[in-house]
């Protein structure tokens, strides 16, 4: 495997001796999983249903905004919220959640905003205490909870609202975009996720034509910062959990508890709202820090959440292959500490594990595969490179329309070929987008060849970032 060759070159020695020194480590989680499985087997039949809760009422929204040092964010982003709320017409209640800040924001708020309700905490209670202070605090059945540096479309409030209709729907997202349209938009509220080789994946896919004309999109988890919760399930699972504290997986923790309950969770595409991206997290605990963090609650969320006796048997055999790729792609440093941080809260995640095993209704394999089924294509004969992934473009696997006719799409894989089949008799296939900064890669170029009938008609390569757009002639077929 390439990983072990890699591992194993003189120049690598200090990476091979921290994946030694992990086996241990490794040994126990592995034991330590399998035990919890094996010793709550006699128990699994008495796993209990959730009750069912009624549909909330969705005339009025409780908006919770979580604030932490962020006087001037507000300023600049509330106007927005407080326009969605005249524009919606109803009576929605506008909380505020201030994290013990001591920039002035209880007071600012106080003295230009006295109809927005104040939760003033006397200290840094983080993501998790903070929204959980503040649904709690709220009166109404829906909760949608913000970041601070969202600035929301006049009409998001309602289609979150119309999307918790039927009683089994948890949380409803809204689409997210960024204020600096060059950027690639990592973050879409699309949210998916996969399971490789014994390690979770997870990801923003591209909005498709096809979301838009479904209106509500299964998604695997809903942002906490752009979101609506129905608060009756919310308190029926205690809200969320302090095991991700400081930041970061909470709101994924939260929503993939909810869909092994049987509640799901929905992106609502025509609900927009704009990212600033100007939050506090990594202004003030650092990029290295909150990347730290992220991957400890990688492995904090796979040891709570994942069930599936295959898949904890694959990640527990592959955990130290695992380490000692995330150690190449990284460094040592940040993987060992990342490990380490989330090995000393193992017996929590172990304990809310066993807690949380007689709710459970669907196995992980469903959740995964309700939260990444690929809706139907339109089959329109262009790609977009700047939409990101082909595979959130095209869908995996053939075509829909493809089953019941000779011609359609097919999808090889999230970053390798693709094959593309006209629909009838065009002349070309246009192709446009934008080549990223590819400077730092080992080998920078970019290369796209295009075949027909296995003959190269057509081929370019790019050592730059630009843009392009590409109208690429189609010999006639030879019959």
């Amino acid at each position: 495997m390439k990983t072990i060759s890699k591992l194993l070159r003189p120049d690598n020695w200090v990476r091979l001796l921290v994946v030694l020194i992990l086996l241990p480590f490794d040994f126990l989680v592995a034991l330590s999983l399998w035990l919890s499985e094996l010793l709550y087997f006699p128990f699994s039949i008495f796993t209990k249903v959730s009750p069912p809760i009624t549909a909330p009422n969705i005339q009025e929204a409780s908006i919770i905004i979580l604030n932490w040092e962020g006087k001037h964010l507000l300023a600049e982003f509330l106007p927005s919220v407080l326009e969605a709320v005249r524009h919606d017409g109803r009576d929605h209640e506008v909380i505020v959640v201030d994290n013990g800040s001591r920039d002035g924001s209880v007071e600012f708020l106080r003295t230009n905003y006295p109809l927005v309700k104040i939760v003033a905490l006397p200290r840094n209670m983080r993501f998790t205490g903070g929204n959980n202070a503040g649904f709690q605090a709220a009166k109404n059945d829906v909760v949608i909870f913000l970041n601070n540096d969202m600035q929301v479309d006049p009409k998001f409030i309602r289609p979150l609202l119309e999307g918790f209709k039927e009683e089994t729907t948890f949380a409803v997202s809204c689409q997210v975009f960024f204020q600096d349209k060059t950027r690639r938009r990592e973050e879409t509220g699309k949210t998916r996720a996969k399971w490789k080789l014994g390690f979770i994946e997870m990801y923003h896919g591209q909005i498709t034509e096809s979301d838009h004309k479904q209106n509500y999109v299964p998604i695997f988890w809903g942002g906490g910062g752009s979101c609506a919760f129905d608060k009756k399930k919310l308190l029926a699972m205690n809200g969320l959990d302090t095991l991700y504290d400081p930041f970061y997986l909470e709101d994924t923790d939260l929503s993939y508890q909810a869909w092994k309950r049987g509640w799901k969770s929905l992106l609502a595409v025509d609900s927009v709202v704009v990212h600033q991206h100007r939050g506090t997290n990594k202004l003030k605990f650092g990029d290295n820090y909150v990347d730290n963090t992220i991957r400890k609650n990688q492995y904090l969320f796979i040891w709570k959440n994942v069930t599936d006796f295959r898949w904890i048997i694959a990640h527990s055999l592959l955990l130290p292959l695992i380490q000692a790729r995330l150690i190449l792609q990284t460094n040592w440093r940040f993987e060992l500490r990342a490990f380490l941080r989330a090995l000393i809260q193992f017996p929590e995640a172990l304990y809310k594990r066993y807690r949380a095993r007689p709710s459970y209704i669907l196995e992980d394999r469903k959740v995964f595969h309700e939260t990444s089924r690929t809706l139907p294509r339109t089959g329109e004969n262009t790609i977009n490179f700047s939409q990101g992934d082909f595979g959130e473009q095209l869908g995996d696997g053939w075509h829909e329309r493809e089953r019941n006719a000779e011609q359609g799409f097919r999808w090889m894989g999230r970053s390798s070929s693709f094959f593309l089949f006209p629909k009838g008799n065009e002349q070309f296939l246009e192709m446009k987008g934008a080549v990223p900064d590819i400077r730092n890669f080992r080998r920078p170029c970019l290369k796209l060849k295009v075949y027909q009938d296995e003959k190269l008609i057509f081929s370019q390569r790019w050592l730059r970032a630009e843009t392009f757009h590409l109208k690429i002639p189609l010999p006639l077929p030879s019959h």
